[in-house]
């Protein structure tokens, strides 16, 4: 599976104007919408009420972090780091 993450970085303008702040709320708010799309009891997930759902809820979490990433000014130097750690995990 191949799916091109870097055109995420295209809608940066559904977050032009917005602080970084405010941002992060948006990001808790896609969260907490993801949330919305499973059953959870007793603090354990449960399972996926219904899949399309959740992925568009995970994809709009997705578009919320790299935006709230982009105004944040990511560098390449930030990305590398995390993937030397991520690397680290193997």
């Amino acid at each position: 599976m191949e799916i091109d993450f870097n055109k995420l970085a295209n809608y940066k303008s559904l977050a032009y104007g917005a602080s970084t702040i405010a941002q992060l709320g948006k990001v808790k708010e896609e969260y907490q919408e993801l949330l919305n799309e499973v059953e959870i009891k007793n603090d354990d997930f449960r399972y996926i009420k219904d899949r399309d759902n959740f992925i568009s809820e995970a994809l709009d979490l997705l578009t919320a972090t790299v935006n709230l990433l982009l105004l944040g000014k990511v560098s390449d130097t930030d990305f590398n780091k995390h993937i030397e750690k991520l690397n680290a995990y193997r």
